[in-house]
């Protein structure tokens, strides 16, 4: 994998709701994955000799105990190669890649086109983070770092705002009136005014604001 491929990587979130994932490994390493991988609502299947305790009790997946087998790619649209052999992985992820499918492999990684970055959640805040292949270690750290100082007040806003939006949508009819309200309701100085004054402040001023483009009158909030 060259410095290039990886530093021009695309960022993006995947909706993987209902479809077929593969998970091929049973041990601590795909534990890690379908662990991550099951707030998806991926349909995921696991193929292994053995599993883990905590794999062998998951109701939500489907295990196969045996060895892997071309045939299992067959309907996945997503793998993770996570056994315990490199070179086994990487063969599932040669063959996977002939069928065009996105692949994650353990070790070695660069046997994949995809990567799953350091991340962390705050509410509908999901936070990634790449260095391009340079450490995971100094992604984990940078994770760390930020999940520590980054403040509660933005998954407070966001969750204001998520539960905000559909109403929004369905009753501020007029389109230009609708994009500058949802623009002034998703500036960051909300979450400062959350920090001073609270969510339940926040929550009324929004509703204001709101009402008065439902109204047609301005979207401008008063400071």
């Amino acid at each position: 994998m060259s410095a290039r491929r990886r530093s021009d990587l695309y960022p993006v979130f995947l909706d993987l709701h209902g479809l077929p994932v593969l998970v091929v490994g049973g041990g601590a390493v795909a534990q890690r994955k379908v662990l991550g991988l099951r707030r998806s609502g991926a349909r995921i299947t696991i193929v292994s000799k053995r599993f883990t305790p905590e794999l062998a009790r998951m109701q939500e997946i489907r295990r196969v105990r045996r060895g892997f087998r071309e045939s299992d790619l067959r309907e996945a649209c997503l793998v993770f190669a996570a056994t315990d052999d490199p070179g086994l992985n990487a063969r599932i992820a040669a063959l996977a890649l002939e069928r065009a499918v996105w692949t994650n492999v353990a070790a070695p990684p660069d046997a994949g086109n995809l990567w799953v970055p350091a991340s962390f959640r705050r509410g509908s805040l999901c936070v990634a983070i790449s260095t391009g292949g340079a450490s995971a270690a100094a992604a984990k750290a940078l994770r760390r770092e930020l999940e520590r100082t980054l403040a509660s007040s933005w998954a407070d806003f966001l969750g204001l705002l998520e539960a905000r939006r559909g109403r929004v949508v369905a009753t501020v009819s007029d389109p230009r009136r609708r994009r500058r309200l949802l623009k002034e309701l998703g500036r960051a100085d909300w979450a400062v005014r959350i920090r001073r004054k609270g969510a339940a402040s926040v929550a009324r001023a929004m509703d204001r604001l709101i009402e008065r483009a439902r109204n047609g009158r301005g979207t401008k909030r008063r400071r």
